[in-house]
């Protein structure tokens, strides 16, 4: 029986629940880069973030249910991450191409997961409709927060279209971030945006 220390704050059954959704989470995005998503188990999730399978059931009763909340977690996170580089810093001393340093970076650093989950959402349409429901509710809000990080598409007519090139790109870059041919692919990329936010918009032939 574990013994309460003096002063030891009992918490809340919102906070035990939030504890324990959190660890599966984690737990499962773990798993999902050490084995692949083929290999990752309710066995190995359980097992990972110390919970019974009563637990994982009650709080997720399927395993694709587990999973979807999952990916919209790691979304979350890497989001997350962003913030806290491109605007804990002075935000007008940093380049284009510090900010797309920073998502390179944090794109190679979770290469591996990021990899599984797109087999995950390409391979199980369930998950991915789970994914896609959650995700709609906050998908307007995470969209403008990720528009803020790039203050220099801010001027033009597709920002948030550009956010997301900037990122397809990143991630397409995150495979090679250790290899010097890498270093020059990311400049292409940071010229090719360079050279869309220089040129003049363009005119309507009517």
């Amino acid at each position: 029986m574990a013994t309460k220390v003096p002063g030891q704050k009992r918490r809340t059954q919102q906070e035990r629940r939030a504890s324990t959704q959190s660890a599966l989470l984690e737990a499962t995005i773990h798993c999902l880069g050490r084995d692949g998503y083929a290999a990752t188990s309710i066995s190995s999730i359980t097992e990972q973030a110390q919970v019974s399978r009563g637990a994982l059931l009650h709080h997720f009763p399927t395993k694709n249910e587990l999973i979807a909340h999952a990916i919209l977690h790691f979304y979350r996170q890497r989001l997350n991450r962003f913030k806290e580089q491109l605007l804990g810093a002075d935000t007008s001393k940093l380049s284009l191409e510090d900010r797309l340093s920073v998502l390179r970076k944090d794109f190679s650093s979770w290469y591996d997961t990021a990899l599984e989950i797109e087999v995950a959402m390409r391979t199980n349409k369930e998950i991915a409709a789970i994914e896609e429901s959650l995700s709609a509710l906050d998908h307007e809000e995470m969209s403008r927060e990720y528009e803020q990080l790039f203050p220099e598409f801010a001027a033009t007519p597709i920002a948030r279209e550009l956010v997301g090139i900037a990122c397809y790109l990143m991630r397409g870059l995150a495979s090679t971030y250790d290899d010097p041919n890498g270093d020059q692919q990311f400049d292409v990329c940071v010229d090719m945006i360079r050279s869309y936010l220089r040129a003049p918009p363009a005119t309507s032939n009517e």
